[in-house]
């Protein structure tokens, strides 16, 4: 026989339908304060997380190295990864050896020579009518001297060698990620939820692809602009040759932007010395970035997602303003890896487009 509901079971009735109004305000207010205090600990620890992503994009490079051997030649894996670090550390090694000295003196003199080539540039320009205008355009309103200008350029010089001991500082992480990829990878996919993570994983492995194809692009991009940049210093008689040369292939790892900065030296020193030398290195530069932009860069997306190049512009810049020239320096590898990301787990999945994203066949 039925019982009539009491007036005591209304009443709790009553408490639990409100309950739920008062626990999600609550909810959703703790849920805020929670996602600000991880965006402000995520932006105190900018270089940390930066340095994690030189770390990855280490471990990319040694794989590039290790997965042929291991489809082609069988090596097991973790082989596979201890011959591609003795095969890197060989290379750098033998880099050291071979042009490391040179490299080093002439190192040496571009620091010296720049602050005179900046002087003499100053002093060519105030004897013009115009000079001292001209001059205060240049050097602000304060007459920034000689010594600062050129200290701004060996700080961009310093900047590319800075971030080079970050990378080597990162070496040791890199290997255990090469070494372990799918411990970490899947360890880091047990935050999600169960039905997420087939998907994410399918996601992570292809922008893991498309990253290794953007760095084979830029590593052959950096070795061939380096050479040419070298020679052709070289042969129209600039001092500082090679070092300007590693500049310049360095540099060509921060798209667009690099080029543009490691140019600065060495048209400063050909502008020291006399006008047509700063023509036949105004040549130079702009013939190798034309050979850059039209052959190599081309290549260089055939084998990566395609990236907007005004969204990889604004990234550097963006990532630059923000976290500085570590953060300069991994914008454009964050960006491929998120561009991706976001192709598969947001464009795919919540509007449905089919896209055609490159390395997906591979992965």
């Amino acid at each position: 026989m039925p019982h009539a509901p009491s007036r005591s079971s209304g009443a709790d009735r009553a408490k639990r339908e409100d309950r739920p109004r008062r626990d999600s305000f609550a909810f959703r207010v703790l849920f805020v304060f929670a996602i600000a205090a991880i965006a402000f600990a995520l932006f105190k620890l900018s270089t940390l997380l930066f340095l994690i992503a030189g770390a990855i994009v280490i471990a990319v490079i040694i794989h590039l190295i290790a997965d042929p051997l291991r489809k082609h030649l069988k090596v097991p894996p973790k082989l596979g990864v201890f011959i591609a670090v003795i095969f890197l550390i060989l290379i750098v090694a033998g880099a050291s050896y071979l042009f490391g000295a040179k490299g080093a003196d002439q190192f040496d003199r571009l620091a010296e020579n720049l602050p005179e080539a900046v002087s003499k540039i100053q002093s060519t320009l105030s004897s013009g009518p115009f000079g001292e205008a001209v001059t205060n355009a240049i050097t602000g309103n304060g007459g920034a001297s000689a010594v600062d200008i050129a200290g701004f350029v060996r700080g961009m010089i310093g900047g590319v060698l800075t971030s080079l001991v970050y990378l080597i500082s990162t070496a040791t992480v890199g290997v255990i990620l090469a070494m372990y990829p799918e411990h970490y990878r899947d360890g880091a996919l047990k935050l999600l939820p169960p039905r997420l993570r087939p998907r994410v994983r399918e996601a992570v492995n292809l922008s893991g692809q498309s990253l290794k194809g953007w760095l084979v692009g830029q590593l052959i991009a950096m070795a061939i602009i380096g050479t040419l940049t070298s020679l052709g210093l070289m042969l129209i008689g600039l001092p500082s040759w090679l070092a300007l040369g590693l500049v310049a292939g360095l540099a060509q790892f921060v798209p667009v932007v690099g080029p543009i900065l490691s140019a600065l030296p060495g048209l400063i020193l050909a502008a020291s010395i006399d006008a047509t030398m700063l023509l036949h290195a105004l040549l130079v530069y702009v013939g190798v970035q034309q050979l850059e932009s039209n052959f190599i860069t081309p290549f260089v997306m055939r084998q990566t997602a395609s990236i907007p190049m005004a969204l990889t512009v604004f990234s550097i810049i963006g990532f630059g303003m923000l976290f500085g020239g570590l953060g300069a320096l991994l914008a454009t590898p964050i960006t491929v890896a998120a561009y991706v990301l976001i192709q598969k787990l947001y464009i795919e999945d919540e509007f449905g487009d089919d896209l055609d994203i490159k390395g997906e066949e591979e992965s």
